[in-house]
């Protein structure tokens, strides 16, 4: 049985049940009614009574939570007064910070604001109380819950994400054409997108930068793709765009300037054995046969880029190795690790 706030359809067979959680909090709301809807968010007794009554109805063996956000800490609640089983998979930093970012004004807070400190007394406890285990795609996101106090060490762990293959190849430098980068993603500030643009601003004539995604830098991307035939705008790509887009890349780059836990996108490209670039924000450093740079730096952007490039065997060498671990990177070794868990769990 899957709960939700907005599924309008699943897989064949599988139970949906809607919970009275809060609609989106829309990005351009004001201050005000940012507070108002994090202050809403922290416990929901209509949750609570909606999310007891089903699982005691449905009883299931074990409960996978994943994202609290508008169902509140009552999603904890329910499930410590149904005493059942709970593993917790953290997407983000949702325990500690009602950004889910740990950044404020793109800075990072370390999730100590006062404006989190009611999400923080709040879901804490709350949900220590009721988890068995703690999942984590990667060991920053694992070790940030421990210290936060939400699980033990001995019962948090990590397990990476996995990806649907691509078509995957062996990377290298075509010197003819020269060094083929590029970004996909959400486009915004926080992903650090201007600082990859301003880091192609002074890379060599022969590179390529081609972006793909969608969000508030659209307009400004399709402007600089005008001005520099270097730059190609995609915009959103999916399905077999996607995975042309990325086969056409030599590198994939991940200049993130917040806590990044582990993103998809990393092991999309691993799993197709495209290397990357990533920033040191978070659980990116943990991205496997990565280069990484300071976030915010242009020119350690630029200079781990200008590594590979003028290294073919470097490069060729790390997408090699990503094509013989591809089984690492996929999705049934992924789901294999979780239901592990979860029966572990449930036993």
């Amino acid at each position: 049985m899957v709960l939700h706030t907005g599924a309008t359809r699943g897989p064949p067979g599988v139970e949906l049940e809607h919970l009275p959680g809060l609609p989106d909090l829309a990005r351009e709301a004001g201050a005000a009614s940012k507070a108002a809807w994090h202050l809403r968010d922290q416990w929901r007794p209509a949750v609570h009574v909606a999310l007891k009554r089903q699982l005691r109805r449905f009883r299931p063996d074990v409960v996978h939570t994943h994202h609290p956000q508008g169902l509140s800490a009552a999603v904890f609640t329910a499930l410590s007064a149904c005493d059942l089983p709970h593993a917790h998979t953290a997407h983000d930093a949702n325990a500690v910070c009602a950004r889910i970012t740990m950044t404020r004004e793109g800075q990072f807070c370390g999730g100590r604001c006062l404006s989190c400190r009611p999400q923080r007394l709040t879901r804490v406890p709350l949900q220590r109380r009721s988890l068995g285990r703690l999942i984590a795609p990667s060991d920053y996101f694992r070790d940030l819950y421990v210290r936060a106090g939400v699980v033990s060490a001995d019962r948090a762990q990590t397990i990476r994400q996995g990806a649907q293959p691509g078509t995957a190849r062996l990377r290298r430098i075509d010197p003819a054409r020269g060094l083929v980068m590029g970004y996909l993603g959400a486009l915004a500030d926080h992903k650090g997108v201007p600082t990859l643009l301003r880091a192609f601003g002074s890379a060599p004539a022969t590179w390529k930068l081609r972006i793909a995604g969608y969000g508030a830098l659209e307009a400004e991307l399709s402007q600089a793709a005008a001005r520099d035939s270097r730059l190609e705008f995609a915009g959103l790509v999916a399905g077999e765009r996607k995975d042309a887009f990325l086969d056409s890349l030599d590198v994939l780059v991940i200049p993130s300037e917040y806590e990044e836990n582990a993103p998809l996108v990393a092991v999309e490209a691993a799993i197709r054995g495209l290397p990357t670039v990533v920033s040191d924000r978070g659980g990116l450093p943990e991205t496997a046969e990565a280069t990484v740079f300071r976030a915010g730096d242009a020119t350690g952007l630029l200079d781990g880029l200008a590594q590979l490039a003028g290294d073919d065997g470097l490069l060729a060498g790390r997408s090699r190795r990503l094509l013989d671990a591809r089984e690492r990177f996929s999705w049934p070794t992924h789901m294999q690790r979780v239901e592990g868990t979860l029966q572990e769990l449930a036993g």
